[in-house]
């Protein structure tokens, strides 16, 4: 095997990783380890046949990015923070400029790119990417808007939506109401996302964990009149981490065209500990068709088991069995798969600026 099909292997290895309950942060760790040192590897032999492995300058890098027909939008990014760390390890200001370039750029589908290269660029080491919105298209400018809301960053109302110099489509104004310090009517925004059909895109995930359990609940029921939503709710009850929602999602798992998904949040709530309702081998057995099976099987003992418990225990918010608070946050996103790490963050967006005395409690016992 050759140094590309090897760089190409660990990619897709990668990919699976992040997708999977079964991969822990050093799994992730040791990848980024070793298509490091092949990437630097093939940087040596200079093969013009592959340009974005072979970029080094700041200009070589955004144009290879730009052009490139080998990898997918997911892959071209891993390969991005990978040139990034070899090149600019010690020089934010390179890699802004980087992302700059990236985000201006006309060569790119920034409606496709939108939420993937906003994540990337906002886990990067650096707080400010100089943007204009002139001569932007408004995917762009919501690309920019959504880095600002993953790195934190919020307008205080009083500034005024009117402060922003851009031109605002309907869903652009919804992007500067979610870069607000304060959600105003959230209800009325939830009304704006289903009108703009806009609630399986990033951004809805960011409002959806953002909120508490009353209101949240209140657009469950709404979400729950409509069929199409019904995956979708099944999905963000698992991200919301809400323990209130583990019955229904138990119930859920009975179905077979709901199975896999409500044991994904399932899992993403409960963590490990779902193991005491649901034998581990079973979570995750290859063949799909007696995974869903099993899965279908024991949901009733979970369900029993749960109904039992809840009444001892607050509802509380849950990620991986751990109560989501200021103290565990970090914690969850340091010890944790990939998938509880991305539901994590954004309850840490959610969390940021809350001050919070409430001490990390144990994990639950099923």
């Amino acid at each position: 095997m050759n140094l590309i099909d090897s760089f190409n292997l660990l990619l897709a290895q990668r990919q699976v990783m992040l997708s999977s309950f079964q991969c822990m942060p050093k799994n992730i760790e040791d990848n980024t380890q070793s298509l490091t040192v092949i990437l630097n590897m093939i940087q040596q032999k200079n093969d013009g046949a592959w340009p974005l492995l072979n970029a080094k300058t700041n200009d070589e890098i955004v144009n290879a990015f730009e052009t490139d027909q080998h990898y997918t939008l997911i892959d071209r990014l891993v390969i991005l923070t990978l040139l990034l760390q070899i090149h600019f390890k010690s020089q934010p200001t390179e890699q802004s400029k980087i992302i700059q370039a990236l985000f201006a750029s006309t060569m790119i589908n920034a409606s496709e790119s939108q939420s993937s290269l906003a994540l990337m660029a906002s886990q990067l080491h650096f707080d400010k990417v100089n943007f204009t919105a002139s001569n932007k298209t408004a995917e762009q400018i919501q690309q920019y808007i959504l880095f600002c809301i993953y790195r934190g960053k919020r307008l205080k109302r009083a500034d005024g939506i009117d402060s922003l110099n851009i031109s605002r489509s309907s869903i652009t104004s919804l992007y500067i109401e979610m870069l607000m310090t304060h959600i105003n009517q959230p209800l009325k925004l939830y009304g704006l996302f289903v009108e703009l059909e806009y609630c399986h895109s990033a951004l809805f995930e960011v409002f959806m964990t953002s909120l508490g359990e009353e209101t949240v609940t209140q657009i469950f029921n709404q979400m729950s009149q409509h069929t199409d939503f019904t995956l979708r709710v099944i999905e963000l009850m698992g991200l919301s981490g809400f323990s209130k929602f583990v019955p229904f999602l138990a119930r859920a798992m009975q179905q077979p065209n709901q199975t896999l998904i409500a044991f994904r949040a399932l899992r993403t709530i409960l963590g490990p500990e779902l193991d005491q309702a649901v034998p581990y081998q079973w979570q995750f057995e290859e063949d799909e068709v007696e995974r869903c099976e099993y899965l279908q099987f024991y949901s009733a003992k979970l369900l029993h088991r749960w109904m039992l418990l809840a009444p001892k225990m607050p509802e509380v918010r849950l990620i991986n069995g751990i109560e989501v608070n200021i103290a565990s946050i970090d914690k969850i996103i340091s010890h944790s798969s990939p998938v509880h790490q991305h539901v994590a963050f954004l309850h840490k967006l959610r969390l940021k600026n809350e001050i919070s005395p409430t001490q990390q409690r144990v994990k639950v016992a099923l």
